[in-house]
């Protein structure tokens, strides 16, 4: 029988009478349960979650502190009594008409665990969109210690007890994981590679500094990672910005010393966040609502500016005279382009954001870039070779698709090679699955959306079909773009991303949402530019006519493309004009095909890749008959 000890939650009042009412919850317990309810929240470690709320029109609001401590009721008098000296939050707190405090106790703390819960609570909380901000800012995952294994399980239970208790805070789990603020929390756990390299950014980042950078731009240094889809850039980036805004207040040490030597004149560090992504739905808005929560402040040294830009609007605001001292781009090879809207000047994006601060650390995926003008005639690490703080970084862990090796296996060698392997059986579980018609893809896709724990399942495609931001359908009386896929049993017809009036009025509601977390979107198709850089549960992947099957091998066939932007000519240095439109489409595949984190779902256009894609999957089901 399963003996896992349960949790020990105790609500109670945040005030001076904060002790009594502890004594009072304890002596409403049976006799032979006081006892152990003592020793577990007063004697053991334990977390704590003080919250304050207001009501609105559509519900709550939260702000929320999460601590751990060995010693709950000293701890509670320093925040009451000591701490809103010095800190506004705390002086909110005293202010405010409705707070609460959650003690949490288990027979299993210790120092490690009640670390590692408190670092996992921030993340859930950040991730809760009824909470506006967490007071808490550092991270303190642990590595490994003889409790690590019970981690999971026992956190689990004491957020079921808590959804169950205050359901508006404590949102449900599947809703909070599937987030895009939640993959990009800088509390995600980041792996052994990931701290390496995060250890020898912040070395080189200290290292750029101190060594002083010059009036001149060209002084200024680069730091590149570089990282296929899946790899864990967007969640390092998030890690590295919050420990140097943060690093002040954090117990590690590099964190202190990191931003210590950055606010150089005492009126805080100069870093900021600049997106690649042209969506502004996407992750610029969630670094945005990130650093909201968090509580990170605008720069004084300039007037209040803000900390998380786009990549023409920070070119725009700074200044080479005036550099700004760090800056972290995210989704860097959409940012290799020389011009861009709102930016003409003849220098690649990158290149003019590094003119614009004295070190810029820039995570990129050569296999993501989409456009003739992105497609470099040198490569990246070599034009800035003499700008280079240290040897590009490289990040080669896949981390997105919870598959075996044979399944990822399968999809570099489609996307990369243009080999179909068998398809096999997942040992974890990942669902590869080939459909014969895109209706029964539709249908499927929106069955795996309905269930609460894959609410984030969407169909997406490659930009085989017209579609313009610009300007409206006028074939449609709704001013409509759509994938059209004609087939014998009937046509699928479904409008391109962000045009249904219902999703636009849900992401004015709650505006940081992604185009994959607002429920409408189940009715359109995603595009490579909505979907790049977030994740699906199951992502349906609609192959058009550009993705054919020829000779044994997938191939690319631009002439079908309606990505004018990937398919036409580029001017080369020496006059030449090059097309790198199977090149550009190949990466199309490989962000869309590297989306769904539990299933993959394909639908493929032309005959003779569907039949051979078909196939492939058919020798699967014969495999389950010892057929060969």
């Amino acid at each position: 029988m399963d003996a896992f000890p349960k949790p020990f939650i105790q609500r109670v009042r945040y005030d001076d009478q904060f002790a009594v009412s502890l004594e009072t919850a304890y002596g409403e317990r049976a006799e032979d349960e006081r006892a152990d309810w003592i020793t577990h929240q007063l004697n053991y470690p334990t977390v704590y979650v003080v919250r304050s709320r207001r009501e609105f029109e559509h519900g709550f609001r939260y702000k929320v502190y999460v601590g751990e401590t060995n010693d709950i009721k000293k701890r509670t008098r320093q925040h009451l009594y000591q701490d809103p000296k010095t800190r506004e939050d705390w002086r909110e707190f005293l202010g405010a008409s409705d707070v609460e405090m959650y003690v949490i106790g288990h027979p299993y703390f210790n120092k490690s665990l009640t670390l590692d819960v408190e670092n996992r609570f921030l993340h859930y909380l950040e991730s809760c969109k009824s909470v506006e901000r967490r007071n808490n800012r550092r991270t303190n995952e642990q590595r490994d210690y003889f409790t690590l294994e019970h981690l999971d399980r026992l956190f689990d239970e004491v957020w079921q007890e808590l959804h169950r208790v205050e359901p508006d805070l404590f949102e449900s789990k599947e809703a909070i994981t599937s987030s895009a603020i939640f993959k990009a929390s800088p509390f995600q756990k980041l792996n052994e590679e990931q701290l390496n390299a995060q250890n020898q950014i912040f070395e080189a980042v200290n290292n750029a500094l101190e060594g002083g950078v010059g009036d001149d731009p060209l002084d200024h240094k680069l730091i590149l990672v570089s990282g296929e889809a899946g790899s864990g850039k967007t969640v390092l980036i998030s890690s590295i910005f919050n420990g140097i805004m943060m690093g002040v207040e954090d117990e590690d040490e590099r964190f202190r010393a990191l931003a210590a030597g950055l606010d150089l004149d005492g009126t805080g560090i100069d870093g900021y966040l600049v997106s690649g992504h042209k969506n502004d739905g996407g992750q610029l808005a969630v670094y945005k609502e990130i650093i909201k929560k968090a509580g990170i402040p605008d720069s004084r040294k300039r007037g209040d500016r803000e900390r998380v830009y786009s990549p023409t609007q920070f070119i725009n605001r700074f200044s080479p005279d005036d550099p700004a001292d760090v800056v972290l781009i995210d989704e860097a090879h959409l940012l290799l382009t020389q011009k861009a809207l709102g930016y003409f000047h003849d220098q690649p994006q990158i290149e003019a954001i590094l003119d614009r601060a004295k070190v810029v650390v820039a995570v990129y995926d050569p296999k993501q870039t989409l456009e003739t003008p992105q497609h470099w005639e040198t490569p990246v690490e070599d034009y800035f070779a003499d700008r280079m703080a240290q040897p590009p970084i490289r990040l080669t862990n896949q981390m997105r698709l919870n598959a075996d090796t044979q399944t990822i296996d399968w999809i570099r060698a489609f996307v990369d090679d243009g080999v179909i392997l068998p398809v096999h059986t997942d040992s974890k579980g990942y669902d590869l699955r080939i459909f014969d018609n895109p209706r029964s893809l539709d249908e499927a896709i929106r069955e795996k959306d309905s269930a609460v724990e894959n609410n984030l399942s969407r169909l997406i495609a490659t930009y085989d079909w017209p579609y313009s931001a610009a300007k409206k359908n006028e074939a449609d009386a709704d001013g409509w773009w759509y994938v059209n896929v004609d087939h014998e049993t009937g046509n699928l017809r479904r409008p391109w991303n962000l045009q249904l009036r219902e999703e636009r009025r849900e992401r004015r509601i709650a505006y940081r949402k992604a185009w994959s977390e607002t429920p409408s979107t189940i009715g359109e198709i995603g595009s490579t530019y909505t979907i790049q850089g977030f994740d699906l549960n199951y992502a349906g992947v609609i192959l058009g006519p550009s993705v054919k099957y020829r000779d044994g091998r997938v191939v690319f066939d631009p002439s079908e493309s309606a990505h004018k932007k990937a398919v036409q000519n580029r001017v080369l240095a020496d006059g030449s004009r090059e097309s790198f439109g199977e090149t550009l489409l190949q990466n199309e595949l490989n962000v869309l095909m590297t989306r769904g984190t539990k299933g993959l779902f394909i639908y493929a256009v032309d005959e003779q890749l569907r039949e051979a894609l078909l196939e492939a999957q058919e020798r699967k089901k014969n495999s389950w008959f010892g057929l060969k």
